[in-house]
């Protein structure tokens, strides 16, 4: 049945499973398979309003179907590119010049021989009057039948040497760059036995054959990953921008791409697939102009088209603060304690269960920890904590793990799962972006659980910066705290080195409890005086040793 479905919350979607030809084209143009872009149903919220979500669910069905159109109309060219068709035509020109050297006395007859009769045959195919096949004059051929014999014997031996197989279309376009660059090559021959001394700089017209890995926006990306060692998730996210970028050129050829082809794209992004500035800004055109700076930085390429694109991202107005507030800490917290029915399995319940109070005494990133197995559970110094392997600047790290977690009984959630990940099962750990995937679903349910209003903050990134408020509330050490979540130091010299967990441990124990037992959160900021006293005192051993590098450097 078409038309808005019906969950059992009484929300209204739009559902419709994605036709597999228009899925094989959506993955040619997102470059992504079994990722996020290679989806199965085109889903959409519609609200709880009936009427309304009818209305929404048509317009937006016209705007997929529109979509599943422009898709199913996208053709992939095959075969040559101009500048492999060109470099062909090339070779032949080097060929024939080297058939027709200045010593040989009969260069020049030759040459003027074979230059007539390629223009007798283009004038008579312009008047429209066919040329005799032989000295009989029996029978007549055409332009085209006589460059095929002409030139058939080189092309083919061209064509066998770079192993291809073309089509009788693009063969007739190989058989018209060769006889122009036969004619190119006859004309300058005669110039040389007349005494030109000079270099042909018409020579320059026909590039070289292009060379995959410098040549190509696949190469320049394959280059600049292994230049830059960037992290998985960041080479996935370039890739993605590459290949979309290559769909909407239709080609990869980087001498074909101008500084318009750039401009037109963005434009394409904004106005066509809708994406904001800011991401166009920081994703798409920032993945492409960094691979294109790399290839001019290693010498691939003299000038990137991208040198002078600049698009302006100004920051969306907000009207509130980007903390979680104490009504959506509260609920969110809450519903975590509940029984998770809805969930479609035990880990998705744990995922609901644990992150929520996880993120809310950590500030870390949600990917951090739908990431973690047991063996990121350690122990140091007496000390329980999280190990961070994988971090957004690629610098792991150590939290301590708060006491209320340990309280709710956490440490037994782990054992339970030991040898395991913790938020998702064995057989699905080798999927790359399976954590992501987890914490698209949590998101998903904390905008149930909190409610999809117009001032709403990010559901996981929202508890990041109600981390940083309370960490200012107890006066927690800059450096601690910036250590925690994991930003990335301002001074070369604090990045020697590490944190441990007893050094993090004392400043934890400052941070508050959450209380959501009753009808409203209570957020319990006691400072005990004995916590405080070793949180000091880590701090004044920190600032001796700075005071005594500082002395050391002088």
């Amino acid at each position: 049945m078409r038309g808005p479905k019906i969950d059992k919350d009484g929300i209204y979607y739009y559902r419709r499973r994605i036709p597999d030809d228009v899925r094989a084209a959506l993955r040619e143009l997102e470059g992504s398979v079994g990722g996020k872009q290679d989806k199965r149903e085109e889903k959409r919220r519609l609200g709880r309003d009936p009427i309304l979500a009818s209305q929404l669910w048509a317009e937006h069905d016209r705007a997929v179907e529109r979509r599943w159109a422009e898709l199913r109309s996208r053709t992939t060219r095959a075969g040559l590119t101009v500048v492999e068709r060109e470099a062909l035509a090339g070779e032949i020109y080097r060929l024939w010049l080297d058939r027709l050297p200045v010593s040989d006395a009969g260069s020049g007859p030759k040459a003027r021989a074979l230059l007539s009769e390629i223009e007798d045959f283009e004038l008579g195919e312009r008047r429209g009057i066919a040329a005799p096949r032989g000295p009989s004059h029996d029978d007549w051929r055409s332009i085209d039948e006589f460059e095929e014999d002409a030139f058939a014997e080189d092309i083919d031996q061209l064509l066998a040497k770079r192993g291809l197989i073309l089509s009788a279309i693009e063969r007739a376009g190989v058989i018209g760059a060769v006889s122009r660059a036969t004619k190119h090559a006859c004309k300058w021959a005669i110039k040389r036995l007349g005494g030109e001394a000079r270099p042909d700089r018409e020579a320059l017209r026909y590039p070289k054959w292009p060379d995959p890995e410098t040549d190509t926006l696949s190469g320049l990306f394959r280059s600049w990953a292994a230049t830059q060692n960037p992290l998985p998730d960041t080479e996935r996210a370039f890739k993605l921008a590459i290949d979309k970028f290559k769909a909407f050129i239709r080609h990869e050829e980087v001498a074909r791409i101008a500084t318009n082809d750039v401009r037109r794209w963005c434009a394409h992004l904004k106005i066509v697939e809708k994406k904001g500035s800011t991401r166009i800004k920081n994703g798409y055109l920032a993945a492409l102009k960094a691979v294109l700076n790399c290839a001019v930085q290693q010498g691939a390429l003299e000038v990137s088209p991208c040198a002078n694109i600049v698009v302006k991202a100004k920051p969306r107005p907000r009207t509130r603060e980007k903390d979680l507030t104490d009504r959506e800490t509260y609920a969110i917290l809450r519903a975590s304690l509940d029984p998770q029915g809805s969930a479609v399995s035990a880990t998705v319940a744990a995922t609901r269960r644990w992150i929520p109070w996880i993120l809310a005494y950590t500030g870390a990133r949600v990917a951090e920890i739908t990431n973690l197995t047991s063996g990121h559970i350690i122990q140091e110094a007496g000390v329980w904590g999280f190990k961070i392997e994988k971090s957004k600047n690629g610098t792991p790290r150590k939290i301590p793990i708060h006491r209320d977690l340990i309280d709710q009984g956490f440490l037994d959630f782990v054992k339970s799962r030991d040898g395991l990940p913790l938020f998702f099962d064995r057989q699905t750990a080798k999927t790359s972006s399976i954590h992501k995937t987890r914490a698209e679903g949590l998101g998903d349910w904390v905008r149930r659980v909190t409610g999809n209003g117009p001032n709403v903050v990010s559901p996981n990134h929202g508890w990041r910066h109600r981390f940083k408020t309370e960490c200012r509330r107890v006066m927690m050490n800059h450096d601690i705290a910036a250590y925690i979540q994991g930003h990335t130091f301002e001074s070369v010299g604090d990045t020697y080195g590490h944190i441990p967990l007893d050094v993090t441990g004392p400043w934890m124990d400052l941070f508050p409890i959450y209380d959501v037992s009753g009808e409203e959160l209570v957020v319990q900021r006691s400072l005990d005086p004995s916590m405080m006293l070793r949180a000091f005192t880590q701090l004044g051993l920190a600032a001796s040793m700075n005071a005594v590098s500082r002395e050391r450097a002088a």
